[in-house]
């Protein structure tokens, strides 16, 4: 079966980089001589410090108290 329409170019010519490849030499920026070395840590970025979790539970907890609190007050003073 034959199309009247050309067939669809699968590539696409991108023009070239406007900017230049970065060369080897300067692949890593060098720190500046005052700064400390930077210390051996994990290459993954998930934080395994979950301390905050309780802190934010027992703010919850509060709110919801102060909350119920509230409501059961009111439905005294409103009668």
């Amino acid at each position: 079966m034959t199309s009247e329409r050309p067939r669809r170019r699968r590539r696409i010519d991108l023009p070239a980089a406007s900017l230049p490849r970065p060369t080897a030499g300067a692949a890593a920026p060098r720190s500046a001589p005052g700064r400390p070395a930077p210390t051996a840590r994990p290459l993954h970025h998930v934080n395994r410090d979950y301390s905050y979790v309780r802190r934010d539970l027992l703010g919850i907890l509060v709110v919801g108290l102060i909350s119920f609190g509230f409501i059961g007050v009111m439905s005294f003073v409103v009668r």
